[in-house]
This record gives structure tokens, sequence and C-alpha cells, in this order.
């Protein structure tokens, strides 16, 4: 049975206020337990609350941008958070699979209101006249493709889309944004909030003033038009609304029941102000991230881990920044994920956060590479999936030298499919000139990063997994492209890839067979000739960080061509859309984990021994 928001209408202010607290009690808890998405759902409480009481999620379509802040939202229409994020329970994200209250699959940023204006303009065809909510963080706004969507709706006359700005003055952590200026405009204005909290507390006090409230709104719209400069919306030529309290359920009504009304002659945006992390006093504070997504009994005192890629990465920047005076570095919003903070606070002349803004980042690149200078983008993995087209024609077709570091390769785990980071080789193989490595170990890492350095006029790309690296294995010969763990000169060989793939070598190699493991994912022919593929019976790939697409095919077509005679095995990541759940639960999942994949290794090379013997 669905949760009806009436019941959400009946409810006293002071009993409002409970359910609220209860709900910070609910997502603290998960959070601590399960991680996720701690200060974005504590923000949005009460607005999530407000939206239920005015909408109804079954019949209206809400639609939250990015849905990393969907955990009130998932309580009140029904859903339990125990298991969020775990493997086969609630997924971090929005998902229609799992109620019929969500209204699309989401993940990354900046989608909403163009998804929201397609599903109004289809509702309007059809005579539909329900309402279309889009919920859209004030960060996400920087982003072109809003920005691109906001300007169609400003000649728009026909569609009931709101449009609700959710301004926490943060993005991941501080907004960097043209918008979050304008933003911070709007809410350093004490005559207009003043002269809210007035209007308000009059429309609180008795059903009958609407009236008197709706004539005394729009002569206070009127006052701020003189007070203040237009906002950026208006200026578009779209009804603007606000800012009201985002903790204040009194202005939340009034500003719904407002937009109800405006909304009948086309669009609107409503503004509303909230406070990131509200209710739990450190992520208030935090000002850089910490609490933006947490990892499960996160208040417990961690040492931080020097033994993994992205300390390796800081270390490594800090000391090329000072010997390099060419190098700049570039990340979209992800300064904090990516442990640069460090990178940033030493050298603030060189390095630059273009807030979620993927594709700008990219073709920006393009620009300090043409004036000569060193331009290193760290992004997501899955992020990076934003800048095809950017790196196609800005960098590729360019020359230009950009190294990009590309975080969060292979699975993340519980944030799911929308960022599993498994797809990058797969469609860089597509584009010119791309290169692209990845480093099991610390010495791997140093070794490209410093071998790589700006060297050549093409897109260099170094995937940096969460898994740890995997520096306990024996003696390796070290080659362009490859380390060769042993060579037996038989007639088997065993290629891998990243820590889990040394991991899976350093087993391996006791049953005698040639075990290489690769650097270079997309090698040339020139390479692969040097390994002399051709010579060997039976060739296995153990790639568990990308789809077939990508080192696997490569390696396919080599052998295709060549008129190899022998077997190929490719183990890889399957090209679908992963499922969330812990890394060490998905690789188990797909059969992937470094012990399974060694069982069937094992049998596929053993298998072929006895069928010869048998015959």
């Amino acid at each position: 049975m669905k949760p009806s928001p009436k019941a959400l209408r009946t409810l006293t202010k002071e009993q409002e206020k409970v359910l609220a607290s209860d709900i910070r009690s609910d997502i603290l808890s998960v959070a601590y337990q399960n991680g996720g998405h701690l200060s974005p759902n504590l923000g949005v409480v009460e607005l999530t609350l407000s939206l239920l009481k005015n909408f109804d999620p079954y019949k209206d379509d809400i639609l939250f941008d990015v849905g990393h802040q969907t955990y009130a939202y998932k309580i009140l229409t029904g859903r339990s958070l125990k298991d969020l994020r775990k493997f086969g329970g609630e997924p971090p994200f929005s998902d229609p699979d799992r109620s019929p209250a969500d209204k699309y699959r989401n993940g990354h940023a900046s989608t909403a209101i163009s998804v929201a204006y397609g599903m109004a303009l289809a509702k309007a065809l059809k005579k539909d006249g329900s309402y279309t909510i889009a919920l859209v963080g004030d960060s996400s706004l920087a982003s072109g493709i809003s920005m691109e969507a906001l300007g169609l709706l400003a000649t728009d006359r026909k569609t009931k889309l709101i449009v609700v700005i959710n301004d926490n003055g943060m993005s991941i952590g501080k907004d960097v944004s043209f918008m979050g200026r304008e933003f911070q405009r709007l809410r350093n204005s004490r005559f207009y909030f003043r002269t809210s909290k007035l209007l308000s507390r009059i429309m609180s006090k008795t059903r009958t003033t609407q009236k008197l409230f709706l004539w005394m709104r729009s002569v206070k719209d009127r006052l701020r038009q003189m007070v203040l400069k237009p906002t950026v919306f208006e200026s578009m030529g779209l009804k603007y609304i606000g800012p009201f309290s985002g903790h204040d359920f009194d202005e939340l009504d009034l500003a719904f029941s407002k937009a109800k009304s405006l909304v009948e002659n086309g669009p609107v945006v409503v503004h509303v102000i909230t406070k990131k992390g509200y209710g739990y006093p450190p992520a208030m504070k935090d000002e850089k991230g910490t609490f933006h997504g947490v990892n499960s009994h996160f208040d417990e005192e961690k040492e931080e881990g020097k033994d993994n890629f992205d300390y390796y990465k800081k270390e490594f920047l800090l000391r090329k920044m000072e010997e390099d005076h060419k190098a700049f570095v570039i990340c979209p919003a992800m300064v904090y994920g990516s442990d640069l903070e460090e990178v940033y606070r030493t050298y603030p002349e060189r390095t630059i956060d273009v807030g979620i803004a993927e594709e700008n980042a990219v073709t920006m690149a393009s620009g300090i590479a043409l004036q000569g200078y060193h331009p290193v983008i760290d992004i997501y993995s899955t992020f990076l999936q934003r800048s095809y087209d950017e790196v196609f024609e800005d960098i590729a077709r360019e020359k230009c030298p950009n190294l990009f570091y590309v975080e969060r390769s292979g699975l993340v785990g519980e944030d799911g499919p929308s960022h599993q980071g498994i797809y990058d080789v797969s469609f860089l193989r597509t584009i010119p000139d791309c290169q692209v490595y990845m480093p099991y170990d610390k010495d791997s890492f140093l070794r490209l990063s410093s071998g790589l350095w700006f060297k050549k006029n093409v897109p260099t790309f170094i995937r940096l997994t969460k898994d740890a690296p995997f520096n306990d294995h024996g003696p390796v010969e070290k080659e362009e492209g490859y380390d060769v763990v042993t060579k037996e000169k038989g007639k088997k060989l065993v290629l891998a890839i990243g820590p889990n793939g040394m991991a899976l070598l350093e087993k391996v190699k006791e049953m005698a067979v040639d075990c290489l493991l690769l650097l270079d994912l997309l090698p040339s022919d020139s390479l692969l000739d040097r390994l002399n593929l051709l010579s060997y019976e039976d060739i296995v790939l153990y790639d568990c960080y990308s789809t077939p697409e990508g080192t696997s095919d490569t390696l396919g077509r080599y052998l295709l061509s060549h008129g190899c005679k022998g077997r190929f095995l490719p183990l890889t990541l399957p090209k679908d859309f992963v499922v969330h759940g812990s890394v060490k639960d998905l690789y188990s999942h797909l059969g992937m984990d470094v012990p399974t994949a060694f069982l069937k290794i094992r049998d596929w090379l053993t298998n072929k021994d006895a069928t010869e013997k048998k015959e």
C-alpha cells in the first residue's frame, strides 16, 4: 500500500518538527552504519516534508537532481533505509524500480531541470494537469546543462514546472561558481528576509489572510526590485520567488502555495535557503566536504592513510609543482575527495576548482596546454564520461599534452551504476591517440607519473582505483608498458591489470606459467609484438577494472588479425550497469574476485591438458 501524503497535512507544527527530528536521527543512524551522503540529506528534511505536504508524489512528478539527497523522501514514501547501499538493498539514489514515487534514475548532477521540462512538455501535450517539480542544488546550476534548460523555460507558458533551488551555499565543499555568488547576494539581503518573515507570520495566523498576503507579497516583490538588482533568473525572463527559509515550515508552505498560483502561466523558480548538515553540528560547520559523503562509523578516530594511490598522487604533485613551474592542476568539484587540498593550498595560483563543470574543465585544459603549460586534470572516471566530446575535439584533435588522473577507476561500490568507473578504457579506446595506463603499486605509480610527465603531445590517462595498492609482491622485471612476474618460456600466458591483477599473478605463478602485469591498457601492436603473443597456445587476460570493450578487445583484435592459433580467455567485468553494494560483494557476485578468478584460470588451463591426455 502506498503511503499517503495526506497524512502529513494533518500534522500540527510541533508534530512536523518532531517528525523532522526523527527523520534526521534515522539518517544519522543509517549513515553511521552503512555510510552514504550525510550532509545533503540532513539539509533537506523540512523541504522534503513540505514538498510531500503540498504535492502528491504518485500523481505529480518530483525529481531530485543527483538523487543523493533523497533519504527523507525514501522514508516518507514507505522505504526502509536499514539496507541502504548494501548489495541487494535500497539504492543510494532515485530508482523507479523501488518505488512509484521515484520518477527517474539518476546519480549525476544537473540533469533534473532538463528531464523535468521534458516531462512537463509531454504532460501538457496530453492535457495532464499534474505538477512537475525539479529540486536542484545551487551548485548544480553551474553546469551547462542546467543553464541550457533554464534558457528554454523563459519562453514557456504552458507547462506546470516548478524549479526549486536548494541553496545551501555549498557544492561538495564551498560553491565556487558565479551562481554561488549570485545566491550569496540574495542570502545577504537582510531587508528582503525581514519582510519575508513578517509576511509569513501574517500568513500563518489564519487562512483568511491568504488574499491579503498575496497582495502584500506582490508589493514586497516590487520593493525588492527597487532595492535589489534583478536576479539571474529574472534577467533570463523567468518568474522567480524567494528566498524562503528551508527549515521553516510556514515559509515553505507559503512558497509552494505561491508557486502553485504562478505556475498556471508557465514555469516558476522557487529559491529556498537551507543549511547543509542541518541538525548535526559537525556537519553544519564543515566547509571542506568531510560530511558530504561519509564512510560507516565516520566519527571514529582514523589515522590518515598513506598507502593508497591518492596519497601517492598528492605527494608526487606537490613535488612536481615545485619542480615544474608550468604545471597547472584542474579539478571539477572533487578537491577533497581526490585528496588535493594540500596541493591547492600550496599552489593557489596554479590550481583551480571549476565546480560541477567537467566539460569546461577539459576544454579549459586545452587552452592552458596551447599556451605551453602542463595541465593536470584530476577527475573521477564516472564524470570523465561527461567530457567525451571535449576529450575528442579539444584535447586529442588539438594534439594537446594533457595528463589525466582518472580517479575511482573500476568498481566503486555503494554508489552504484551511475558511479562505477568501469567504462573509461572502452570509450577512450575510440578516440585517436589516447594513451591509458594503470599502476598496481607505489613504484609503478611513480614510474608512470614521472615517465609520462608531458613528454608527448597526446592525452595521457592514468587510472587510479580505490583498491589498495598491491605492494607485497615478489621481484618483477620492468619493461616499457608492462612488468614481468615470471617468464618460463612455456606455452601458457596470464596477463593481468591493476592491484588485484598482481594479487592474482602471485597465485598463478605457482602454476609455472608466464605472468605479465600490463601497465599500458591500450597497447600498440609494436608492444604486443614484443610480448610474442603468437607463440602461446593459451592466453588469459584478467581485468577486473573494465568492460570487454577496453583492453580485452584490443588484445582480441590483435590476436585475430595476426592469425593466432591458440585460445584466448578474457575475464572482464560485464558490459552492464553494475548494481550497488560493497566492492567485495560485487567482485564476488560477478565472479571476478581473485580466488574465483584463480580457480577459473586454473581449470581452463588444465582442462585442455586433461582433454589431450584422454585422446
